[in-house]
């Protein structure tokens, strides 16, 4: 995605007079100056259409990965109330997810369009800083919402209930390690992936294999990043109004010795489900949004030039 904007501004020359609707013409080849706003409404209009769609595997990931889980428990209140019960917390965490995505990318495009600048290409450690980056700012804005989420979801608790007893960043430090950790894998994963399709193919990755290739990495970082989820979710589903200082090192060693090393992926079958998919369709849905966006603005400069 990264390319492609970066090739539509390339072509599109803003410093020659050439402006006509002949130079638009409806393509999507003009990048207007205020583009990153743009870029983040869209950012923010993907990530919450992905986040109502997925949201029902959320609420089972929650389940699975808090304390007592019970799949009676738990198919019951589905039945009694299908919609209420699956997509309890979605308000907050969509208002959550779409800021959050938005920093997220542009996080990961200005640190990697900065670096490539100084350096003159795109590279590993750039893409890693990018990761780094966009993975801080996911967890800095991300962790409230899913708090208020494993609240409502496990113990159907309120914004104000949380607010005042726990605060809205407990278990931020886990939600920072398993946002690095993901974010790099799966930037790095999927850039190089489609950059490896196209100096063997010598054209554009189509949108098919961008996602087969965004589903390889969101795989892969998914793996990797489970064990801190979990305890992410172990830490954030503790009662309100119960205190607890224990932090990652101790959640981890406590479930190796009592529940066993392969209980630290817990939830890992759902998480497949949701990130991969989710994330994938995050960016083809950004892509194509732009895309249209781009037409739209050409198309509109182009009359305004027939008109003139």
């Amino acid at each position: 995605m990264t390319a492609q904007v970066e090739a539509r501004r390339r072509r599109a020359s803003p410093t020659t007079s050439t402006s006509s609707h002949d130079a638009v013409g409806g393509r999507a080849d003009y990048v207007p100056k205020n583009w990153a706003l743009y870029s983040a409404v869209v950012s923010m209009t993907a990530g919450g259409l992905t986040q109502i769609v997925h949201h029902p595997l959320y609420t089972l990931k929650t389940f699975i990965q808090a304390p007592n889980f019970s799949w009676k428990d738990f198919l019951g209140r589905t039945v009694r109330s299908p919609l209420g019960f699956l997509y309890r917390g979605v308000v907050s965490r969509s208002l959550g997810v779409m800021p959050e995505r938005m920093f997220k990318m542009q996080a990961w495009l200005v640190t990697t369009k900065t670096l490539a600048e100084v350096r003159g290409e795109q590279s590993l450690g750039i893409w890693t800083l990018g990761g780094l980056a966009a993975g801080v700012c996911t967890a800095v804005v991300a962790s409230p919402a899913e708090l208020l989420m494993v609240r409502a979801q496990v113990h159907g608790h309120r914004f104000r209930e949380v607010w005042w007893t726990t605060g809205m960043y407990r278990g931020f430090a886990s939600a920072l390690f398993r946002d690095v950790t993901f974010n790099v894998l799966f930037f790095v994963g999927r850039e190089a992936g489609v950059r490896r399709y196209e100096t063997q193919h010598g054209h554009r990755c189509p949108d098919h294999k961008r996602f087969q290739i965004g589903l390889v990495a969101g795989g892969i970082s998914t793996t990797a990043a489970t064990p801190l989820d979990l305890v992410k979710t172990r830490i954030q589903a503790v009662q309100c109004g119960q205190k607890s200082h224990r932090g990652i090192i101790f959640y981890i060693k406590s479930i190796i010795r009592e529940e066993g090393i392969l209980r630290l992926w817990q939830g890992l079958g759902t998480r497949l489900m949701i990130l991969p998919s989710s994330l994938s369709l995050f960016y083809l849905l950004h892509e194509k949004m732009e895309g249209v966006l781009l037409r739209r603005l050409s198309r509109r400069l182009s009359d305004q030039g027939k008109g003139a």
